[in-house]
C-alpha cells in the first residue's frame, strides 16, 4: 500500500470515528485536558500547540458540515471543560482544611467552576462558526474571538483570569517580554496565531502559506526582541534598599489552636531576628501570617518591634476588624506595616475578595435556600469586607513608594496600580498558598505575579507562607527564590523599576481591544487576497 493511500485511509477512518457527537466531544475533552500540561509547573508547550491544532481541525470539520451552532457550542464547551478541570483541579485542596463545614463546595470546585468557565470557550466556538469566511481567515478570527472571551472571563462577575494562555510562555523569559507591550492577553494571542499558522503553513493556498510563515517569523522576531530587551535593561537609579522575605512554611491545619498560632508567631519572630549581611530596611511576612488582630494586641506588636533592625519596617498579613458592642462587625484581609516602635504605620485592605473563600456571593439567595448563616466562607467563617480603592502604602519619606497586593489580586492584569496615586517603585504581593497543597496551583500563582512585574515595569516582591516566594526585577527575572514547602529567609537588595513606563503599563487593555480589531481586519482582508494566488 502506498503511503498516500495509507494516510488517506487513516484520515477517512478518523472522520468516521468523529462522526458521532459523543466521539467528537470525548476527543475535544481530551484535547482540552492535554492543553493544561503547558501551564506551570510542567510547561509542556508542544502539548498546547497539538491541542489547539487538533481542536481547530475538529471545529473546521463541524463548520464545513454545517452542523448547528448548538453542537458547535458543545464542542467548545467540552474542550474548555477538559482544559479547566485539568488546570484547576488543585482548588479542591483548599476545601480539605475545613471539609466538615464546606463539603458541599467540593463538587462545585472540581466540576462546577470548570463547567461555568467552559461556557466562554463554547461561546468562542459558536462565534467563530458565524464568521462567513473559511481557511486562514477563520483561524485568525478564532484567535481574536478567543482573546475577547478570555478578557471577558477576567472581568465578568468579579473575574477569574487564571491560566490565560499567555502564561504558558513562562518557560521563555525572552517571550515574556512581549507582555511589556501587549500584556498577558497579547501573549495569549501569539500562541493562538502560532497554532493557526501551523495548520495552514503547508496548506494548498500559496497566499495563506506565505502569511502563515510570516506569522511564525513574527513570533520568532518577538523572541529576538525579548532577548535584546533583557540584555539592554534600562532602569532608574535607586539607592540600596535591602528587604528580607520570611517564608515560615506553616501548614494551614496547624494554625487552628491558640498554641499552634503562638508557635507560628514565635517562629516568625525567630526568623525575623536572624542576622543578615545586608542593612535590612523591610521585613515581609506572608498573608495571614498573624492569626490574631494585630491592631488590638500591643504586646505582640512590642515583640515584633524588638526583633526589627533599627529604622526597619515589618510588612505582614493579618485580619482587621471593627467592633460593635464587643462583637466583630466587619472584618478585612489586610496588609499591615509596623515600625520598630511597635506602631502601625499604615495598612491596606484587600480589594478583590475570593468568592466562597472570603465572601459568599448572592448571600441573600443562598441564606434563603440553606438557612441564614448556614453557608460560611472557607477562611474565616464570616464574610470579609472589601477595602477601598487604594493600593499605595503611606510609608515614611525615606522608604520608596510601595503598592500592596494580597493573594490572588496579582492575577488581574492592569489593575494592580492605582492611576490616581504616585506610581510605586515596588510592589509587595503577600499570599498563603498553603491552602493548595503540593499541586500546580502555587506554581501557576507564582507565574501570574511574574507577569505583573513585566507589564508594569516595577519590581515585585512575593512572599507566600509555604512558597513560592521570590523577588522579581522589572523584567520578570527572579533575583532569588524560596521553593515550595521550604522554610527559609531571603535577603536581597530591591531592584529598580524601568526608566520608562512600559507600553502596556500606560495603555492597559486598550491594547487588547486594538489587537483584536487588527486581527479581525486582517482576517477580513486576506479573504479577498487569497483568490489572487
Amino acid at each position: 500500500m502506498k503511503l498516500s493511500d495509507f494516510l488517506s485511509s487513516i484520515h477517512r477512518n478518523f472522520l468516521l470515528t468523529i462522526s458521532k457527537s459523543w466521539h467528537r466531544f470525548l476527543i475535544a475533552f481530551t484535547l482540552g485536558s492535554l492543553s493544561a500540561l503547558s501551564f506551570a509547573p510542567l510547561f509542556i508547550f508542544p502539548a498546547l500547540l497539538l491541542s489547539l491544532c487538533g481542536i481547530l481541525f475538529l471545529l473546521n470539520q463541524e463548520i464545513e458540515k454545517q452542523v448547528s451552532l448548538t453542537k458547535i457550542f458543545w464542542l467548545g464547551w467540552w474542550f474548555g471543560f477538559g482544559h479547566f478541570i485539568a488546570g484547576l483541579h488543585w482548588i479542591t485542596c483548599a476545601l480539605m482544611v475545613n471539609l466538615e463545614s464546606v463539603w458541599w463546595l467540593v463538587p462545585f470546585a472540581f466540576l462546577g467552576l470548570p463547567a461555568v468557565l467552559a461556557i466562554f470557550t463554547g461561546v468562542s466556538f459558536s462565534l467563530t462558526a458565524l464568521w462567513p469566511y473559511n481557511g486562514l481567515s477563520r483561524g485568525l478570527a478564532f484567535g481574536a474571538i478567543w482573546i475577547g472571551l478570555e478578557w471577558l472571563r477576567g472581568h465578568l462577575f468579579t473575574g477569574f483570569p487564571w491560566n490565560l494562555l499567555g502564561y504558558t510562555w513562562a518557560f521563555s523569559p525572552e517571550m515574556l517580554q512581549v507582555a511589556s507591550f501587549a500584556g498577558v492577553y497579547g501573549l495569549s494571542l501569539l500562541i493562538l496565531l502560532l497554532a493557526v499558522s501551523l495548520t495552514h503553513v503547508i496548506g494548498r493556498n500559496a497566499f495563506e502559506r506565505i502569511l502563515s510563515f510570516g506569522i511564525c517569523l513574527m513570533i520568532g522576531l518577538g523572541w529576538v526582541w525579548g532577548k535584546y530587551r533583557l540584555n539592554h535593561q534600562d532602569v532608574l537609579f535607586s539607592p540600596p534598599f535591602a528587604v528580607r522575605l520570611v517564608q515560615p512554611n506553616v501548614p494551614e491545619d496547624q494554625k487552628k489552636t491558640l498554641e499552634q498560632q503562638e508557635s507560628s508567631f514565635q517562629l516568625l519572630l525567630k526568623m525575623t531576628a536572624e542576622p543578615s549581611s545586608l542593612p535590612l530596611r523591610a521585613i515581609i511576612w506572608p498573608e495571614s501570617a498573624v492569626s490574631f488582630f494585630l491592631e488590638l494586641d500591643s504586646s505582640s506588636r512590642f515583640l515584633i518591634a524588638e526583633t526589627l533592625p533599627k529604622g526597619a519596617l515589618l510588612f505582614t498579613g493579618a485580619f482587621r476588624r471593627t467592633e460593635l458592642e464587643g462583637t466583630p462587625h466587619k472584618m478585612w484581609n489586610s496588609l499591615f506595616v509596623v515600625n520598630d516602635q511597635g506602631e502601625i504605620v499604615t495598612h491596606y485592605d484587600k480589594l478583590h475578595l475570593v468568592p466562597f473563600a472570603e465572601y459568599i456571593p448572592f448571600r441573600e439567595a443562598i441564606d434563603t435556600l440553606f438557612g441564614k448563616g448556614r453557608v460560611r466562607t472557607i477562611m474565616m467563617g464570616q464574610d470579609l469586607t472589601a477595602g477601598i480603592n487604594s493600593r499605595s502604602l503611606s510609608l515614611p519619606q525615606e522608604f520608596p513608594v510601595c503598592a500592596g497586593l494580597i493573594c490572588y489580586e496579582a492575577i488581574f492584569p492592569h489593575t494592580i496600580i492605582n492611576p490616581t496615586q504616585v506610581r510605586p517603585r515596588w510592589i509587595i504581593n503577600i499570599s498563603n498558598d498553603a491552602w493548595f497543597g503540593n499541586l500546580s496551583g502555587p506554581y501557576q500563582h507564582f507565574e501570574s505575579a511574574r507577569l505583573r512585574a513585566i507589564e508594569e515595569g516595577i519590581p515585585l516582591v512575593r512572599v507566600a507562607n509555604t512558597g513560592i516566594s521570590a523577588v522579581f526585577n522589572a523584567y520578570g527575572q527572579p533575583l532569588g527564590t524560596l521553593g515550595l514547602n521550604k522554610q527559609g529567609i531571603l535577603d536581597v537588595f530591591l531592584p529598580s523599576p524601568t526608566s520608562h513606563v512600559p507600553f502596556y503599563g500606560q495603555w492597559g487593555d486598550w491594547i487588547t481591544l486594538v489587537l483584536i480589531m487588527v486581527i479581525l481586519a486582517i482576517a477580513f482582508f486576506i479573504t479577498f487576497k487569497r483568490h489572487q494566488f
